[in-house]
């Protein structure tokens, strides 16, 4: 039908309509197809139904218009974007002591001395070195171990505090797991998964699964990772997660003896956003990289329920910390303490203290506690304490 004929035709029916206003026209249902949809449109223009152009005119009157956004109106939004390794970590923190709250102080000393390998640095008892509430720390049990032929500066050192009696775990088993935010895991890592595997179970360590194989592909890296990994427990109640390299391309540190000490830890977030919030505002640490994982494997070696999916990746540039978004629609945040079993605290060295306690100020983000736990280089060290964004403990010390 050319559009001519079509508009005549309205034309043509409205004109003998209008002739008697008692005459309405034709039912539609009864008038076939064709003279329907003329009566349809002719009824459309010729009754009040607002057209476009009376809404344009006027919509200060009309309520189904006024409020609406302009169709073509611009509005700027912001977003989230990865930082390059350059710029993601401006005062150059670094994850250098994992502190663990044990009820058994031997039995942990035990564990990471003969099981792991590493060397005690030192055993004393504590006097009053933080004021963070809740916890008296003075007479309190305190042991240091890093890797040997490593300090302060190149290895990353376990600390072991001596728990108050009758302390109660920060995560419970088996009642929490990765689906709850907070402080995981301490990662460290393996020349031969079955060997570690073997040393462990060995010595009555508890462990989730046996190694479990995996790979992912890292594009933000530039490399694919491919690993074989297992979850322990230490005699605090920490959750570890000790890993092997299955490539001999793969650019990561390579054990000298079976393992090489602790080099990161994990923190689970059901929405990662106010985790990263809290990392750039508190230290200006920017997010590095992103993966996916929703393979059984993993979820069997760490403890997560069947056909989980998380997103996981780096906070800056060897910071040491991974954070793992989970994908869950609820879970229990357990807030670390001191005064409870488990992994508690990590230390943050940071090239300017007070430049990162100036941030902090600024982002009204709060200082728990003043002062610092001793540290292989200085028995009264300069800090503070933070709790994160999702109850997480750290220590802050000048580098």
């Amino acid at each position: 039908m050319c559009l001519n004929n079509w508009t005549a035709d309205i034309k043509s029916f409205m004109k003998k309509n209008s002739k008697n206003k008692n005459n309405p026209p034709k039912n539609p249902v009864t008038m076939g197809r064709r003279k329907a949809i003329k009566a349809g449109i002719a009824l459309a223009a010729a009754t009040s139904i607002p057209t476009l152009q009376h809404a344009q005119a006027h919509p200060e009157t009309d309520s189904s218009i006024k409020g609406r956004p302009t169709p073509n109106a611009t509005k700027e939004v912001t977003g989230e974007v990865f930082g390059s390794p350059l710029d993601s970590n401006p005062l150059e923190a670094k994850v250098v002591t994992f502190t663990i709250v044990s009820s058994d102080v031997d039995a942990s000393v035990v564990f990471y001395r003969d099981v792991i390998g590493m060397t005690v640095q030192s055993d004393t008892v504590l006097k009053n070195t933080t004021t963070l509430q809740g916890m008296g720390l003075a007479g309190h049990r305190h042991v240091l171990l890093s890797m040997p032929n490593s300090g302060w500066i190149n290895s990353q050192v376990v600390r072991i505090l001596e728990a108050p009696p009758g302390a109660g775990p920060i995560r419970p088993r088996p009642e929490s797991g990765p689906n709850d935010p907070g402080l995981y895991v301490l990662e460290g890592g393996t020349r031969d998964p079955a060997e570690s595997y073997h040393a462990l179970v060995t010595a009555n360590t508890p462990v989730i699964s046996p190694p479990r194989y995996y790979y992912f592909r890292n594009t933000m890296w530039g490399m694919d990772v491919d690993s074989m990994s297992y979850s322990p427990f230490g005699p605090g109640g920490e959750q570890m997660f000790i890993t092997a390299s299955i490539r001999s391309d793969q650019k990561i540190v390579r054990s000298i003896g079976l393992h090489n000490g602790f080099g990161s830890a994990s923190i689970t977030t059901l929405d990662q956003r106010p985790v990263n919030s809290f990392f750039k505002k508190a230290f200006g640490i920017k997010r590095t990289s992103q993966m996916e994982c929703y393979q059984e494997n993993v979820n069997e070696l760490i403890g997560a329920p069947t056909g989980t999916y998380f997103l996981w990746g780096n906070l800056g540039l060897d910071v040491g910390i991974e954070v793992w978004e989970m994908k869950a629609k609820s879970g229990t945040i357990y807030p670390c303490s001191l005064d409870k079993t488990g992994l508690a605290m990590l230390t943050l060295r940071v090239n300017d203290l007070d430049k990162c306690r100036t941030m902090c100020a600024k982002a009204s983000i709060e200082i728990v506690s003043e002062g610092a736990l001793p540290n292989l280089l200085d028995d009264k060290p300069a800090g503070f304490i933070l709790r994160g964004a999702v109850g997480e403990l750290f220590e802050v010390v000048q580098a």
